[in-house]
């Protein structure tokens, strides 16, 4: 151990450590430190206090996209004609709907579509509903894979088998 008597610094022994206050922080240290404090009171002050937030600008940004999509789209969409849709519906039946329900409806994994009741109710409505939101058990919901106008029209052809 180093005897205290010996320096003519500060010496503070703590659990066996000794520390000698000899040799100062290097001044760049010290106006690093004080710098980056500086910096971080004007950064902090800067977002604080001039109004600017992560949602006003996700918000500014949501509605300039929303924007140029309305003018990508056509105001007047085209009529489709109803044979188109149902082919189209019996298509995505094929695609999606045939591997559990079977190819006419008959059933398989799932329930049959050609019932005369279903479980959930046979009305336009739930049909629709069931489409889009799913049902428990493996009923996946379709609503973000479909539009509406797929999910209706699937639907109507679902009611005609």
């Amino acid at each position: 151990m180093l005897d205290k008597h010996q320096h003519k610094h500060a010496v503070r022994d703590f659990d066996g450590v000794i520390e000698i206050r000899s040799n100062p922080v290097p001044r760049y240290y010290a106006w690093l430190f004080y710098g980056l404090v500086i910096w971080g009171v004007l950064f902090m002050a800067y977002y604080l206090l001039s109004g600017w937030s992560s949602e006003g600008e996700f918000a500014e940004k949501m509605s300039a996209h929303q924007e140029r999509g309305a003018a990508q789209v056509p105001a007047s969409a085209p009529l489709v004609d109803a044979q188109e849709l149902r082919a189209e519906a019996a298509k995505l039946y094929g695609r999606h709907c045939a591997a559990c329900h079977g190819e006419a409806g008959g059933g398989g994994i799932g329930p049959a579509l050609n019932a005369q009741e279903y479980q959930y109710g046979r009305e336009r409505a739930k049909v629709i509903e069931s489409i889009a939101q799913g049902r428990p058990g493996g009923m996946p919901a379709y609503a973000n894979q479909f539009s509406a106008t797929q999910i209706e029209a699937l639907a109507d052809y679902l009611l005609s088998l």
